[in-house]
């Protein structure tokens, strides 16, 4: 008898010991815990599946200076050759900043106006992430192949919204290109 009443305590004690915290719903918040999800919350107790993530499906160059301010030719400020009525023919490149490999290097847009949108679909199913990326802009002619027009940084995560990350390029604010990425929100 005394060894079935030690065997019961035991087994009690054990029970007890190995007892598992019980979800209450009134003092745990359930939400999306990873960084790298638009909807990201830091403040969620634990992962409830909701996270959604931003897919690149289209670059958008909306607008980018229509004078190269930095030509080296006096009285010609013209992306192409003077004269001719052209445009740009632009480059597009983004990569993360702390990478030396492009994620994405666009076909080129000939003769673009700057005033005039420029799209380049996306070649993948991109997702982005909780990093900065870091974008370039050129006229890629014939005259001066990957002449520098614009750049810029961002992280997507932290200036999405309504399906588009718009940033803008380091020049004054006047004469800034205008970077739009389009993505679809996918989990």
């Amino acid at each position: 008898m005394i060894k079935v009443k030690l065997i019961f305590f035991v087994s009690v004690l054990t029970l007890v010991g190995c007892k598992k915290d019980i979800f209450d719903p009134n003092n745990n918040m359930g939400g999306c815990t990873d960084i790298d999800a638009l909807n990201f919350n830091n403040e969620a107790d634990f992962e409830d599946n909701s996270c959604q993530y931003a897919y690149i499906q289209e670059y958008e160059i909306s607008y980018y200076p229509d004078e190269n301010p930095n030509s080296s030719i006096p009285f010609v400020d013209s992306w192409d050759i003077p004269g001719t009525g052209a445009d740009a023919d632009l480059l597009l490149k983004i990569k993360h900043q702390d990478s030396s490999s492009y994620l994405f290097i666009s076909p080129i847009m000939e003769n673009q106006s700057a005033n005039s949108p420029a799209y380049w679909p996306a070649q993948e199913n991109y997702k982005l992430v909780n990093k900065t990326y870091h974008w370039e802009l050129y006229d890629n002619d014939a005259t001066n192949s990957n002449e520098f027009i614009d750049s810029g940084s961002f992280n997507p995560i932290s200036i999405a919204i309504n399906n588009k990350i718009t940033v803008h390029g380091n020049h004054l604010p006047s004469n800034s290109t205008q970077l739009i990425i389009h993505y679809a929100l996918g989990d």
